[in-house]
């Protein structure tokens, strides 16, 4: 199954080391399925921090998120997630909730 969609940064401090840090890990843990961020023409494969990186993305900045493999709802809910509660970085943010760390 392959899943688009747009997100927007909206935490005060953009996308940086933190939060490409917390995607990564996050999407290692699905080996059998293909998730990328794009900004513009790059697209960054979120399994490598580096390439995450390169997206330096400033607030409100357009993203888009696309997933193709077993449980590609999931993992884009999640990451979907973690960008609509602003990596919990902001003060307004949501409570965090925890990563799924391997497979269930």
């Amino acid at each position: 199954m392959k899943i688009t969609r747009d997100l927007v940064v909206t935490n005060s401090a953009g996308f940086h080391l933190r939060v490409a840090s917390m995607i990564s890990k996050a999407a290692s843990v699905y080996d059998d399925t293909n998730i990328s961020l794009a900004h513009g023409s790059y697209k960054a494969d979120c399994k490598s921090c580096l390439d995450l990186l390169a997206i330096m993305a400033p607030c409100d900045t357009k993203l888009t998120l696309e997933v193709d493999g077993d449980k590609a709802d999931e993992i884009a809910d999640m990451i979907t997630d973690m960008f609509k509660n602003k990596f919990w970085e902001d003060e307004f943010a949501s409570a965090k909730p925890q990563t799924p760390l391997r497979k269930k």
